[in-house]
């Protein structure tokens, strides 16, 4: 089962942004696991407009929503179901400027099955990006 990690970065005046990362799998013969691959940060707006998925993800993965803060220095480690759904969150939201359709996509990537996020997270990342992109927004933001 694949490994994702939810990092807070600490910002300015009390504030941070949450970076979401993808662990890859360690191979055989090989002592350390390489490096984790960032898959999306959210920020501000954005962020505020999403956090009860993040809420979620949380509580989904046995931590408590009231230690997401900016002093947190150990990462949220989350299974693939929860690091998926918020791998395509993250994605889609991160260059988004309109509040109503931060609003339907996050409410609608909330919904999506198990399966549907697999495939939206497959053909972002293995396919082409941009379009995969585009076309789940299209989808999703009205």
């Amino acid at each position: 089962m694949q490994e994702f990690q939810l990092r807070v970065k600490p910002l300015n005046n009390n504030e941070f942004s949450l970076e979401l990362y993808q662990c890859a799998y360690k191979k055989a013969g090989e002592k350390k696991r390489p490096t984790a691959k960032r898959i999306g940060q959210l920020k501000g707006r954005n962020l505020v407009l999403a956090r009860h998925n993040i809420y979620q993800a949380l509580k989904a993965n046995n931590y408590d929503p009231k230690t997401l803060s900016y002093k947190r220095r150990n990462p949220y480690i989350l299974d693939e179901e929860t690091g998926v759904n918020l791998a395509i969150l993250f994605q889609a939201l991160q260059p988004l400027r309109k509040e109503e359709r931060i609003i339907n996509i996050t409410a609608k990537v909330k919904e999506m099955s198990n399966e549907e996020t697999h495939y939206w997270f497959a053909n972002i990342n293995n396919g082409n990006r941009n379009s995969a992109l585009k076309a789940m927004r299209i989808l999703l933001g009205d």
